[in-house]
């Protein structure tokens, strides 16, 4: 595969600051960002959800990382308006914009959430689970996932929906709002892992539409189906959380 650009949303973020790191090893890179964006590869600042820019962040690009999201503040999630505003319709302007520009590939930055109200009755979540959202954030990133599918049904856009759920970092054991843990659980994944996992699907070559648990504590496996993504993807996490704690049975 041609080691063209690939263009990151989010990406002065917690997340979005190690997808750029990560990709950035193996290809030129174009961070987007409404904010400061990190000092290496091409940046733009500008709002996703706006067409004429998601055009321009689009142009001549092999793929997508969208993993700009509405913060998770007091408040931010308590009517519809501003998470489907901010997480869904400016995911669609990106999809649009990928179509128009000739953009095959996209990563996106989904969420275990999705599946939310399987995971509170304890269900194991695999592929085939059905929606089940249950807050304003997780129908915002269900409307992703479907966004996603509607533009890989009609226009053949290759997609890979990664689901993870604690996103953290094991060196420092804070998490974006920093936040500190002492505990773990088999939600926990590190940053470095997710940015790991983007760039091995930006790489699959019959990568088609598909979702992904990306979860890095050795327990995950017992409650979602990580496997998938190991077998797919050729990922492993790096990062495990071994060394602290668990806070559940």
């Amino acid at each position: 595969m041609n080691k063209g650009i690939v263009a990151i949303t989010g990406a002065g973020g917690f997340l979005g600051r190690m997808l750029a790191e990560e990709i950035a090893k193996e290809h030129p890179v174009r961070l987007s960002d409404v904010g400061p964006v990190p000092a290496f590869g091409e940046a733009m600042v500008g709002d996703a959800g706006d067409p004429a820019y998601a055009e321009r962040l689009l142009a001549g690009t092999e793929a997508i990382v969208i993993s700009h999201m509405l913060s998770r503040t007091p408040g931010a999630y308590d009517h519809p308006k501003k998470p489907l505003d901010v997480n869904s319709t400016a995911t669609a302007t990106l999809f649009d914009a990928a179509v128009k520009a000739g953009c095959r590939t996209v990563v996106l930055i989904s969420s275990n959430a999705v599946v939310a109200g399987h995971q509170k009755k304890g269900v194991y979540l695999d592929q085939n689970l059905p929606y089940a959202p249950t807050d304003f954030y997780c129908l915002s990133k269900v409307l992703q996932e479907q966004i996603a599918a509607f533009y890989h049904q009609n226009f053949g856009i290759r997609v890979a929906m990664l689901r993870p759920a604690y996103v953290t970092d094991e060196a420092s054991m804070t998490d974006k709002y920093g936040r500190e843990k002492a505990t773990v659980n088999w939600q926990f994944i590190d940053r470095r892992d997710i940015a790991s996992a983007a760039l091995a699907a930006i790489h699959l070559p019959d990568l088609g539409l598909e979702s992904f648990y990306i979860l890095g504590h050795p327990d995950a496996d017992k409650h979602a189906d990580v496997a998938h993504a190991r077998n797919r993807l050729g990922w492993k996490p790096k990062y495990t959380f071994s060394a602290f704690p668990n806070d559940f049975p």
